[in-house]
């Protein structure tokens, strides 16, 4: 033996975690991901942007792009009123060139508790800015894919 012992490992037993409610689905979130959810807001038009690009948000005094991601995966583009939310999303991006985003949501997230029993993985193709689909206690749910939605908006900003 080389004198080295493997250190337990405590593997948390629940995720505490958010569904954002969308007009056709949910997404499904760490706690940790969320900044802030804020009220509606109309954004700032972006100049030849991809219909998913809603435009910007004045957050903290950052701008945030404002994505639906209902149109991102390929589906039409909700109403947006005045009831509808908008939740700020840590991207847990390394080079910190957009830290966060901006979600049009239909509603107010739901807090849930996650655990390795109620989430059983879907058999389903994944859309630009899916990264799995789910099940969570018989719900459908999306698992958003932060870091291509990132890159789309990066990709998007570069050309402006």
């Amino acid at each position: 033996m080389s004198g080295v012992e493997a250190l337990p490992v405590d593997t948390p037993r629940e995720v505490s975690s958010l569904l954002l409610p969308l007009h056709d689905g949910q997404l499904l979130v760490p706690v940790d991901t969320l900044a802030e959810v804020i009220g509606a807001q109309t954004p700032v038009s972006a100049f030849d942007a991809p219909a998913w690009y809603l435009g910007e948000l004045t957050w903290r005094e950052q701008q945030l792009p404002l994505i639906s991601f209902e149109v991102l995966r390929g589906g039409d583009l909700a109403a947006m009123s005045s009831s509808g939310r908008v939740a700020v999303l840590n991207t847990g991006s390394a080079q910190q060139q957009l830290p966060f985003i901006a979600l049009w949501l239909r509603g107010t997230p739901r807090l849930v508790r996650v655990t390795p029993e109620e989430l059983a993985p879907r058999e389903q193709d994944c859309q630009q800015g899916e990264l799995m689909h789910a099940a969570l206690s018989g719900e459908v749910v999306v698992i958003p894919d932060l870091t291509e939605i990132e890159r789309a908006c990066l990709e998007y900003r570069s050309r402006q």
